[in-house]
């Protein structure tokens, strides 16, 4: 009997001790979620734990503080690119609205010359399209990064789509200095994509070389095991490596006083197409010239 009762406290004296040092680590956990709560420490939870069950949830409350970490981090971005796109779009909707109305009020005071009128009307005509063509591509940008925009997903031929959109801008590629160096895979090239977007993507890009480049361009096009890849390349002596990581960021423009024809708005409508697609639209910086290249995943009977 005495055996028993000995025995039986000790079971309560060890059943205590755990209880108490069970305590303890809940108190330390407390503790150091109070301090990271209050901001007083970015310490997250220690892992030295004598239960393995609190070993687990302290994983887990670190896992939670992860999360909210990165969900913290990414309002923060997005809270800065709304602003950015606010400031950029403030400046870009004022100086043609500006100049407009400059333009009206010289008509509206009836001085100077009829050629000197028409003058002005050409130009307040100008910068009215420049103005409509922002809010169009601003309003279509917004559109493709809804939750609801779908694609219109279905077999594309490359080898007559690619030829079709350089045919387009035929007369403005041979119009420059120096031709463009086109570079087309003669093999059978068939993919699963949206036709208007892969159009919209590779007319972005090329516009894109054509305003911020004088030389040549290059375009070209090859077939991988299960990819097909379609790169474009120009000079710019004016970009550093520094400007990549921004290139496809709404309103983004490599002219720092944004007085391009550019509205910025171009790559990151490409950018967000070939998302979409489940493709990848990259930029890489050789020596003096950009390459923009976009990849596809062809199917597995192409």
């Amino acid at each position: 009997m005495v055996y028993l009762v000995v025995a039986v406290s000790m079971i309560a004296v060890a059943a205590l001790i755990r209880l108490y040092r069970l305590k303890k680590e809940l108190k330390r956990i407390h503790h150091q979620l109070h301090t990271y709560n209050q901001g007083l420490t970015g310490k997250k939870v220690d892992l030295r734990f004598f239960e393995r069950d609190l070993e687990q949830l302290a994983i887990e409350i670190n896992h939670l503080m992860d999360s909210a970490a990165d969900a913290k981090a990414l309002r923060r971005r997005t809270e800065y690119e709304l602003k950015q796109s606010i400031s950029h779009i403030s400046h870009d909707l004022r100086t043609p609205l500006t100049s407009i109305l400059g333009y009206i009020q010289l008509l509206e005071s009836n001085q100077g010359t009829e050629e000197e009128k028409q003058e002005y009307v050409t130009i307040a005509k100008s910068r009215t399209k420049r103005l409509q063509a922002l809010l169009n591509e601003f309003f279509e940008l917004s559109v493709i990064e809804s939750v609801d925009y779908e694609l219109n997903m279905d077999k594309v031929n490359m080898n007559v789509l690619i030829p079709e959109i350089l045919l387009g801008f035929y007369d403005r590629l041979h119009e420059r200095s120096e031709e463009a160096v086109i570079q087309l895979s003669e093999e059978q090239i068939r993919l699963t994509a949206d036709e208007s977007a892969i159009k919209r993507v590779v007319e972005n890009l090329i516009t894109n070389a054509l305003q911020h480049s004088d030389g040549p361009i290059w375009i070209c096009m090859e077939k991988h095991q299960s990819t097909v890849a379609l790169s474009i390349r120009n000079r710019a002596n004016h970009l550093t490596q520094s400007d990549l990581s921004s290139l496809f960021d709404r309103f983004y423009t490599a002219d720092r006083s944004r007085s391009g024809r550019g509205t910025g708005l171009g790559l990151a409508i490409a950018k967000s197409l070939m998302v979409k697609m489940n493709g990848q639209l990259t930029a890489e910086l050789h020596g003096n010239q950009l390459a923009m290249t976009c990849v596809w995943r062809l199917d597995h009977d192409a």
